[in-house]
C-alpha cells in the first residue's frame, strides 16, 4: 500500500506516490517515528516490522538531497477501503507492472522495485 501525496504546489513531489512516513524527530528512534507517522496518517495503523534501510539521492526543483529511508512492512488489520486516510489524496495497492508507471516521490521507485524483487513475507511477518 502506498499513498498519493496531496497536489499542493508548495509540497515537494505533489501528486506523486510515496510510502507512509516522514522525518524522524531528534528525540525518537526510527521505530518510534514510524509508529507516530502511521498514527498521524492512517487509521487503523497496523503493526509493522523493520525491513531494510535505503539511502536515496533525490532532486526537487534543482536541489539535490539525500533521503535516508527506514522501510517497514506490515499487514492492514482490515480491507483497504476501510482505512481512514488523514494525509494525502488516497491509498493504493499495485502490481509491479502498475507501480512502474506511477510517478514516485523522493526516488522511492527504487524501494518499490526492491520490494517486488526481494521482499519475502515470511522473512518479517
Amino acid at each position: 500500500m502506498i499513498q498519493l501525496r496531496d497536489d499542493k504546489p508548495n509540497l515537494p513531489f505533489p501528486a506523486h506516490w510515496a510510502t507512509l512516513g516522514g522525518a524522524i524527530e531528534s528525540d525518537e528512534s526510527p521505530d518510534e517515528a514510524m509508529r507516530r507517522e502511521l498514527a498521524e496518517e492512517i487509521w487503523p495503523a497496523p503493526p509493522v516490522t523493520f525491513w531494510r534501510r535505503f539511502e536515496l539521492i533525490s532532486e526537487w526543483k534543482g536541489r539535490r538531497f539525500t533521503v535516508d529511508n527506514h522501510v517497514y512492512v506490515g499487514r492492514l488489520p482490515c480491507p483497504l477501503a476501510e482505512v481512514r486516510l488523514y494525509e494525502g489524496q488516497r491509498l493504493g495497492t499495485f502490481t509491479r507492472a502498475e507501480i512502474e508507471t506511477l510517478p514516485a516521490a523522493y526516488g522511492l521507485d527504487v524501494i518499490f522495485k526492491a520490494f517486488f524483487d526481494d521482499y519475502r513475507p515470511d522473512d518479517n511477518l
